[in-house]
């Protein structure tokens, strides 16, 4: 019977999942504050100790996508050489574009460049003209290629073993070179347990972050104050959202919503070029970008070694550690999508094109409240520090018309956080189904609620930040599976027949 409800499927990660997910739910509900103690000491631990292998990892591969770029390997394709990409390139970066980053940057757009300008780790003092750049720099640091890039390593590499080797869209089909039998045994299923795990730790975090937004913009928008009774509807509505996208698959439900997702960025972004400081927001954008380039290999291995600020551990290793939480689901889900590209297109899109729309965003978004702030507009820092999620409403409030295109936020903040669930939704349907790029309805429809559930149970109960943390130091272990990927894709693609033809010719 389930069988013929949820299709094919491995039972170990299956229910393994479910009771590990019921475990750290329970334990949320019951003892948050002792639970989320526990992990917050590991991750501090993770944090003080490893600090210099996230930076080495983030380096290492830095070097290996550029590496792969401009070597002969970049004209391979991510399928059969017959296979054309299957999305356009618009429709396809939307979909890598909303699942990879989501909510993040209308959440974090405002408030991340405002906290480096007016609490800079180097280079400038706080909240001096020399500061601005740097707080829009920093802010590329953390959401440019050091982020892209762990879903580029793991994205091509599942990509790579599906579609040109035909394996099943999984972790551990990856590691076939390096495991052999063993990738089908208790090692492989640990590895794509992982995985699936790390998944649904980010995106209930997600789910409860949008929340942080929906209450704020609630109160802003409408007048009223979202009680606890609010907030359980509010996720139900977002659970049958993204669970109804996810089963009407990626063409009708995910591709269009994606869609949608950044024309309303894209005009959010356009509004406040045109009515905020323009001439500023281009001198800055030109300013910052140059400084990003000047101290790439500067702040890439930058690790306070004298000094040991905690700064460090609040925001760049809290980004190195999150990013490679998030790989699993953002590198699948890319996979999933990206068949029939090559390997340099692929990089293109997953790498360079997020770069070029994160310096544009944050120097435009980052920049107005930069500049909103110091010159006195409205007190930007004062609202961020009360409440992070009032950054986008409060800077728009002081525009003309900014009342109306708050509400093309909110919107545009709902539809990102469907996206982003029902990517993921879908992810986890495939991997529990044994790679399965088209996973049954009923295994859809049963990670959708599972996922939401846990975001309500968690949010409501104030373990939410304990399941954050959790996939946090989830990220230590996935670090090496993605060095092992890498490793594993380097044999495969070096034996790649075609690669030997050429050599022949």
């Amino acid at each position: 019977m389930f069988k013929r409800v949820l299709g094919d499927y491995d039972p170990y990660i299956f229910w393994l999942t479910l009771v590990v997910l019921a475990i750290a739910i329970i334990i949320g509900i019951i003892a948050p504050d002792q639970f989320a103690a526990a992990l917050n000491t590991a991750q501090s631990f993770i944090v003080t100790n490893f600090s210099w292998f996230y930076m080495l990892v983030i380096a290492g591969a830095i070097g290996f996508i550029f590496w792969m770029f401009f070597s002969k390997y970049g004209s391979i394709k991510l399928g059969k050489d017959s296979d054309k990409p299957e999305y356009s390139n618009f429709a396809w970066f939307a979909m890598l574009f909303s699942c990879g980053i989501g909510v993040g940057f209308l959440f974090w757009g405002v408030a991340e460049p405002l906290y480096h300008f007016m609490q800079p780790p180097y280079l400038a003092a706080g909240d001096t003209p020399a500061a601005a750049p740097v707080g829009i720099m920093i802010s590329v640091l953390h959401w440019g290629i050091h982020g892209w890039v762990v879903y580029a390593v793991i994205g091509m590499a599942l990509a790579y073993s599906t579609y040109r080797l035909g394996n099943p869209l999984k972790f551990s089909s990856t590691l076939y070179p390096i495991l052999g039998e063993k990738a089908e045994g208790p090692l492989g299923k640990i590895v794509d347990f992982l995985a699936v795990f790390a998944t649904i730790a980010g995106i209930s975090t997600t789910l409860g972050m949008g929340v942080i937004s929906i209450k704020y913009g609630t109160t802003f928008l409408f007048g009223f104050t979202m009680t606890e009774l609010y907030v359980i509807i509010a996720l139900i509505i977002l659970i049958a959202a993204y669970t109804i996208s996810a089963i009407t698959g990626l063409n009708r439900g995910i591709k269009k919503l994606s869609t949608l997702n950044m024309y309303l960025a894209f005009f959010v972004l356009a509004f406040i070029f045109i009515f905020g400081p323009t001439r500023f927001l281009l001198d800055l954008m030109s300013d910052s970008l140059g400084a990003y380039i000047s101290n790439f290999v500067f702040m890439t291995f930058w690790t306070d070694a004298v000094n040991k600020d905690p700064w460090l551990g609040w925001w760049t290793i809290f980004y190195w550690a999150w990013w490679l939480a998030w790989g699993p689901f953002v590198g699948g889900f890319i996979a999933r999508i990206s068949k029939g590209r090559t390997i340099r297109e692929f990089i293109l899109g997953v790498l360079f094109a997020p770069l070029a729309l994160t310096v544009v965003w944050f120097s435009f978004v980052g920049g107005a409240t930069i500049h909103a702030q110091s010159t006195g507009l409205v007190d930007m820092w004062g609202a961020v520090s009360a409440d992070v999620g009032s950054g986008i409403y409060t800077l728009l409030s002081a525009y003309p018309l900014g009342g109306i295109i708050a509400y093309v936020v909110f919107l545009n903040m709902l539809t990102f956080i469907v996206t982003s669930a029902d990517s993921a939704s879908f992810f986890v349907a495939m991997i529990i189904s044994k790679g399965e790029t088209e996973p049954k309805i009923g295994m859809r429809i049963i990670w959708g609620i599972s996922l939401g559930l846990s975001a309500i149970i968690l949010t409501l109960s104030g373990g939410l930040q304990a399941l954050q943390t959790v996939s946090i130091v989830a990220a230590l272990p996935f670090a090496v599976v993605m060095i092992a990927m890498a490793v594993a894709f380097v044999k495969n693609i070096m034996n790649d027949p075609s690669i030997k033809l050429d050599k022949a010719a």
